[in-house]
């Protein structure tokens, strides 16, 4: 057995903090909406995250410290790391970058080395496997263009800058998609309903579902074969404010 290995792991495993969910975040928007209702009742998460995933995000950040220097060599008027919130949307969220001159967000992730594609001989570019933006990544970074847009911000474009650890880079430019502000709109309409009803949305997590692979495989409140049990509910009712229901 690995001694040091083993107690460098419970060290970073300490590490993983409960989020204090006061609005929807857009982080989270691509979840089951139970689960990001759960999340918002403070119930706590069946599913931990591991110390090696937890090594990975913080490395992810320091990623994004790395190559902003650059990303502002070619956007000089980058905004960074700006959180916004709307009272009207109940919804809060921290973009990476933002250039108001460029109308474009501009979004970093770092990623597997497997999620990128061999790079072929004449192929001049890398490329995820899909060679598209990730869609749960694509919905969060459209909750930030309503945000953007109600401070009266301008955004046309949204670039995704996916990096793996070992220095590749995998770049797709996208237009801001109607279809997608308007899933957001919907998922906050379900979520808003739920909080003021005082009852929880339907759980979505279905392998069948377009986000499952991403997102939903992945869910806080999964327990074998069952997600978002409704006997969670009174996990949490020791930490919810009584006036929970007033928020929206």
């Amino acid at each position: 057995m690995d001694e040091v290995a083993s107690k460098l792991y419970q060290d970073i495993a300490k590490a993983d903090e409960i989020r204090v969910f006061e609005k929807w975040h857009a982080s989270s928007i691509a979840e089951c909406t139970r689960s990001h209702y759960y999340k918002r009742l403070a119930i706590p998460r069946l599913q931990q995250a591991g110390a090696g995933k937890m090594l990975r995000w913080k490395a992810g950040h320091l990623y994004e410290e790395a190559i902003r220097p650059h990303l502002e060599a070619l956007y000089p008027n980058l905004v960074s790391n700006e959180r916004l919130e709307s009272e009207e949307l109940d919804l809060t969220g921290e973009y990476d970058n933002y250039s108001e001159k460029d109308e474009m967000i501009i979004e970093v992730k770092t990623v597997h080395d497997f999620a990128m594609q061999y790079r072929r001989k004449d192929d001049k570019r890398f490329r995820l496997k899909d060679d598209k933006p990730y869609l749960n990544h694509e919905l969060q970074n459209h909750c930030y263009v309503k945000l953007l847009r109600e401070k009266g911000k301008p955004v046309s474009s949204i670039l995704y800058v996916y990096m793996t650890l070992d220095g590749r880079i995998a770049t797709y430019k996208t237009t801001v998609k109607p279809e997608l502000l308007l899933e957001v709109e919907s998922r906050l309409k379900t979520l808003n309903t739920a909080w003021a009803n005082q009852e929880p949305p339907e759980c979505i997590c279905d392998e069948k579902h377009e986000l499952w692979k991403s997102t939903m495989q992945y869910c806080d409140y999964r327990n074998g074969d069952e997600c978002c049990s409704l006997q969670l509910l009174s996990k949490g009712s020791e930490e919810i404010d009584p006036e929970w229901s007033e928020a929206k």
